[in-house]
């Protein structure tokens, strides 16, 4: 407590002449630049390589701890493949895009007995809903309308199709004499959706791990890290880092961690989160 106490004392000084120097606006461009290092270093604008974005460091750290996990928004399947590789879990995987869903089945033939592959959306309604795409194996493509102001997208999704939805509850029965152990999301904005039509599967099974990506979808659809976090119960919040090999512990009410740029969080069930500090 009372080196914390110092701390706290130091930075106050260094701020007050920090703010004091660079708190002008022909000083902003270095406030920006060091800014977005930083967001750089957290874990925000992270994407790339599963090496470069931490998420195959992260697989690594759970390996043990997963048996049965789910790839929702799969795609063409490259973290399916990723489980399948480097765990022995059992992965089942969700892609409405059919010649995205195309690449899935070639890679069901060389792990028959590991993956099952399901050609529909996970929302929080059984229903048919328009899928926006800007090509068959895209992405960027979601169930979400008008996403023009997102600059990675832009009007790249000027392609629409019906696709199916259902929510992940409505597989209760498949999955009745299972163990769920980890999930992840990567549904372009319908994370949200996701996790509102889970609620039985998730209050059931209480999977280990659950992750998601989190992005500017979230600021225009105005749900916050906050906002997820409250779907679920009984889990700590962490964010995953760059090439790195550990976890970093968050406070989802916190602003710091509500940035809307691309990062990848973990939800880990309380009785283990210790583990991962």
């Amino acid at each position: 407590m009372f080196k914390k106490k110092i701390l706290i004392y130091i930075y106050k000084i260094i701020s007050k002449f920090y703010v004091l120097l660079f708190g002008r606006k022909n000083m902003q461009f270095f406030n920006d630049f060091l800014f977005s290092l930083s967001l750089d270093a957290k874990g925000y604008k992270n994407y790339g390589s599963f090496k470069k974005t931490g998420e195959k460091s992260f697989i690594e750290l759970i390996k043990k701890e997963i048996r049965l996990s789910l790839d929702i928004g799969a795609n063409i399947g490259e973290y399916t493949k990723l489980l399948l590789m480097n765990t022995n879990s059992k992965v089942v995987s969700f892609e409405p895009l059919p010649e995205a869903f195309k690449e899935l089945q070639k890679i069901q033939l060389k792990f028959k007995d590991r993956l099952d592959i399901y050609n529909i959306a996970i929302g929080v309604e059984n229903n048919k809903s328009d899928l926006f795409y800007a090509n068959q194996k895209s992405e960027k493509a979601s169930l979400v309308p008008n996403l023009e102001k997102l600059s990675f997208v832009g009007s790249l999704n000027k392609n629409k199709m019906v696709v199916d939805v259902r929510q992940l509850d409505y597989f209760e029965d498949y999955f009745k004499d299972k163990q769920i152990d980890f999930i992840k999301i990567d549904t372009e904005g319908f994370e949200y959706e996701v996790l509102k039509g889970a609620e039985k599967i998730l209050k059931l099974h209480k999977p280990k791990f659950i992750q998601l990506e989190f992005n500017w979808h979230q600021l225009i659809r105005n749900h916050s890290m906050y906002d997820l976090f409250k779907l679920v119960n009984s889990y700590d919040v962490f964010r995953i880092l760059p090439h790195g090999k550990k976890l970093i512990h968050v406070d989802p009410s916190r602003p710091e961690n509500n940035i809307y740029h691309l990062s990848n969080y973990v939800f880990i069930r309380d009785d283990i989160a210790n583990n991962y500090k």
